[in-house]
């Protein structure tokens, strides 16, 4: 097992993943659990802003499963 380095998109990748487990973790997205006033994308905030970061989660991993994310070069497989 050889020691390899990150590469600038795998980097890439993982801050776009913390980002986005930051952001929907983040706690103080509670304070508009009660609220029926803000709304985003026709849905109450709280639903409306977990589903854009859904989305852009899913977008993420879409891009590092196709770029082959996780996947050590040159070592085996059918490239």
């Amino acid at each position: 097992m050889s020691k390899r380095k990150m590469t600038g998109k795998t980097k890439l990748i993982w801050v776009l993943l913390l980002i986005g487990f930051l952001a929907m973790e983040f706690p103080g997205v509670l304070f508009f659990h009660k609220m029926a006033d803000p709304f985003l994308l026709g849905l109450p905030f709280i639903y409306g802003y977990i589903l854009c970061w859904w989305a852009y989660m899913c977008i993420v991993l879409f891009y590092a499963y196709k770029t082959g994310w996780g996947h050590p070069e040159g070592e085996g497989g059918d490239k």
